[in-house]
Formats: C-alpha cells, structure tokens, sequence
C-alpha cells in the first residue's frame, strides 16, 4: 500500500461522519478502515500505523480508558492523533478529558469543523518522543543567559519543552540540544502554544516552531525520528 496515503481508523458506527463534501471516503490520498471494537480498532492501527483513530466513548471491547492507556504506554503506536465522540454530559465529557484524546466532539457533530480537525491532524508533522535537556534563551529574559529545559518530544518542524519558567506565546525563542547521536542542534523557534502540564501544576508545556535552523540539522532530526 502506498505509504503517503493518510491512514484514519473509524468506528463503523461512526463512518457517516467521512461522508458527503470534504469528506475523506472518496479521497486519493486516504484510506479509511472501520472497526466494531477498541480491541479491533487497536489492531488495525498496529498494522497499518494510521494518522487518526475515531472512536465513540462507548464502543464494544475494553473500556476506552484501558483502550488510552494501552495505547499510551506503547512507543510507537501512542504516536498517532485520537478524537472521541461522545454525548454533551458532564460524566462523558469528564471520562474523555481522562483519556487525554486529542480531540473531543459532542454529538450531533458538527461535520465541517470534523473533517477541518482531521485534516489538520493527518497533516501533522511525525514527531517522536524524546527527554533531554536543551538550552533555551530568549532576548531580554533570562539576563540574556540561556536556561536548562527538558524536552518532551521532537519534530522536523519543531520541539515540545517543559519548565517551571513563565513563557509568553509568539516570543521568539533560541535553542541549543544534542541528539542522542551527539549531534548538535542549535537554531531559533517561536513560542506558538503554552499549556500545563497536568501531572505537575507548576510544570508549563512550550510547543517550539522552528524558524530558522541549519538544513543539516533537520536531516540530523529526520533521521533520528525515522531510526
């Protein structure tokens, strides 16, 4: 199969949400596989590796929250975009906010911002988990002195850090980090989203985008995430 087709797992009971104008069924570049089961749903995914698994709250097999944390704990398969449908209730909404999906839509769905949603995430850049400390300066903060970050994973577009420091979004950002090769990495990125971290309030997550580093260090990075 080709492997620049866009891979989305849907539940069966889910799959008209694909349908109709700017829906994914006819579409060249994708493929779509349909599953009555979480377990089913978890072994399509292990075979084809696909970029976004639809599912319901409720759906026959393991509960979603073992379905999450099978999935989560599993290095390569956790790297993939989820979104959960589910009823507008406070118990839903509270069981999927415990998954930590991706995305989340209430029924009736709104079918355009869906199909806007997958778009966005089989267009998402492959990154790859990885826990290292990186230096990270900012003009005018810090005394001008670069501070020790750790980040969470790493992409060809971009990094996700962690730290106790206060960051603004769209401040300008330069960082310098090794790969577990020991190459070294340097260049400047832009704060383009702030959130906490939920297992540690006083913890804030950065999402990095690069905007000018060395051509040679994207091959550096590509070539690590694909290894």
């Amino acid at each position: 199969m080709d492997a620049k087709l866009k891979k989305i797992v849907i539940a069966s009971s889910l799959l008209y949400l694909l349908e109709g104008q700017g829906g994914f069924l006819q579409r060249s570049d994708a493929k779509v596989f349909t599953t009555d089961t979480n377990e089913d749903l978890l072994k399509i995914h292990a075979k084809e590796r696909a970029k976004v698994l639809i599912m319901p709250l409720e759906m026959p097999g393991v509960s979603i929250e073992k379905f999450f944390a099978v999935l989560r704990a599993h290095e390569v398969l956790r790297d993939v975009s989820t979104i959960i449908i589910c009823k507008a209730t406070l118990d839903q909404r509270e069981r999927c906010k415990k998954c930590r999906p991706n995305a989340v839509f209430t029924t009736p769905v709104d079918k355009v911002l869906l199909h806007l949603k997958v778009q966005q995430f089989i267009n998402v850049v492959h990154r790859k988990s990885y826990h290292a400390a990186v230096a990270v300066a900012i003009p005018g903060s810090f005394k001008s002195k670069p501070q020790l970050f750790w980040t969470e994973n790493i992409s060809t577009g971009g990094i996700l850090v962690r730290s106790e420091e206060c960051l603004e979004k769209g401040e300008g950002i330069f960082v310098s980090f090794f790969l577990p090769d020991g190459t070294h990495v340097s260049g400047y990125g832009e704060i383009t989203r702030t959130a906490p971290d939920i297992k540690n309030p006083h913890v804030q997550l950065y999402g990095i985008r690069f905007t000018s580093i060395d051509e040679t260090d994207v091959a550096a990075i590509e070539a690590y995430i694909n290894k």
